[in-house]
């Protein structure tokens, strides 16, 4: 029987409230800065928090033509950006590659509900004729369109919207199109930017905090809403190998597995997410005392970090502290895209062997009880390493990176 096919990590692109490249990102979070702050894309005067981590230094104009702005959103710009930075790390050139065996699969969530926004305002508060491109980009799939005529893909497109899971998915996905040989290069990962409407809704669930999220203290109020882009791009492992390409790890499995219990609530017992846990570790052939560190979800929301850490429990033993650190308490909550970013920083974790640490952290919670790297980075030799996704609706999913 002939051996599947792997999933090669061999392109990152980032844009984040930290900075506009993976190299800004990734020394923002080994150094613990923060990039929650005051949000000014829109008036936050009525609502219980007014921050946010924000895109900042956001120059549409050094990117794009007048004409392609027109008619793209804010989602849009962040992705295809990260995109383009993910496709030169790479060193691959598209062009010469046959377009059908190209592939892009992205996450999304708010999409362009930004310019959305914008043309209600204009249409019923400045009493303007609104402009009608603003609601093109409308749809979270929108991106992954113009993704894909960027590179020319002909091949396998798919834009999964599973609220704060969706970008995990995706990787997941892409790298299952690899492994089945559907396509040799896949760009994936997602993209997703702050709207009204999602900070809203978070304010009226009172999920936020007024202050920069602390995931996994035991003060934790709710998280902190922010916004970017983490693409990847994933390549066959022996087109990569052969071309002497730069392979920062591996996606070598992941899980996918409902809790069926609450449209917001986790489930408490962690059971829904411990199967997710299990189902990517056997889908990578490996087991629970090969994990090395978990990326974790960690929100921050009372509910979310005890339920998470219950699941890590469950599938590790009470007894292993494996360390378990949340980047959220520096980039935000980024919704559609909080999997690709989080995807970034575990292949930057197993790549480099530093561990992110969760920043705001104050004091231990004992209903959570992990190691979660408080404040400062770790070096540490991480082999295998996982992320989780736990979104809304108990749609869970698990990625397995592996160090090459």
């Amino acid at each position: 029987m002939t051996s599947r096919r792997r999933a090669a990590v061999v392109g990152l692109g980032v844009v984040s409230a930290l900075g506009m490249t993976a190299e800004e990102f990734w020394e923002g979070l080994v150094s613990g800065r923060c990039g929650i702050g005051p949000v000014d894309l829109f008036d936050t005067s009525s609502y219980r928090t007014h921050i946010g981590a924000q895109v900042r230094g956001l120059k549409p104009l050094n990117h794009f033509t007048r004409k392609q702005l027109s008619r793209m959103s804010r989602c849009d710009q962040l992705g295809l950006i990260a995109a383009r930075e993910a496709v030169r790390d790479s060193g691959i050139d598209l062009e010469e590659l046959a377009p059908e065996r190209i592939g892009v699969c992205l996450g999304g969530g708010a999409g362009g509900m930004f310019s959305g926004e914008k043309y209600r305002r204009d249409l019923y508060l400045n009493k303007r004729k609104p402009r009608p491109s603003c609601l093109i980009p409308f749809s979270p799939s929108v991106t992954t369109d113009y993704v894909a005529q960027e590179f020319c893909s002909e091949g396998p497109r798919a834009t999964v919207v599973t609220a704060c899971s969706s970008s995990s998915t995706s990787v997941g996905y892409a790298a299952d199109w690899i492994k089945d040989g559907n396509a040799d290069i896949v760009i994936t990962g997602g993209s997703d930017a702050m709207c009204e409407l999602t900070y809203a809704g978070f304010n009226s669930l009172r999920a936020v905090d007024d202050r920069p999220c602390r995931p996994f203290d035991a003060g934790r109020k709710g998280l902190s809403l922010g916004e970017g882009a983490g693409i990847l791009v994933l390549e066959e492992m022996g087109s990569a190998r052969a071309r002497g390409a730069k392979i920062y790890a591996e996606v070598s499995g992941y899980g996918i597995a409902a809790d069926a219990y609450h449209m917001t609530a986790p489930d408490a017992s962690g059971e829904g997410a411990a199967r997710t846990i299990l189902a990517a570790l056997s889908d990578a052939g490996i087991g629970p005392d090969d994990v090395d560190y978990i990326n974790a979800h960690g929100t921050a929301t009372k509910f979310n970090d005890a339920a998470e850490s219950a699941a890590i429990k469950r599938v590790f033993g009470s007894r292993r502290s494996i360390p378990a650190s949340s980047i959220k308490s520096m980039i935000g909550h980024c919704l559609g895209s909080a999997g690709g970013l989080e995807a970034v920083a575990t292949v930057l974790t197993v790549f480099s062997g530093i561990i992110p640490p969760t920043i705001n952290f104050e004091n231990p919670d004992p209903q959570c009880g992990l190691d979660c790297v408080p404040n400062e980075a770790r070096r540490a030799d991480v082999r295998t390493a996982i992320s989780n996704s736990l979104a809304f609706g108990g749609n869970n999913t698990t990625l397995v990176i592996k160090k090459m």
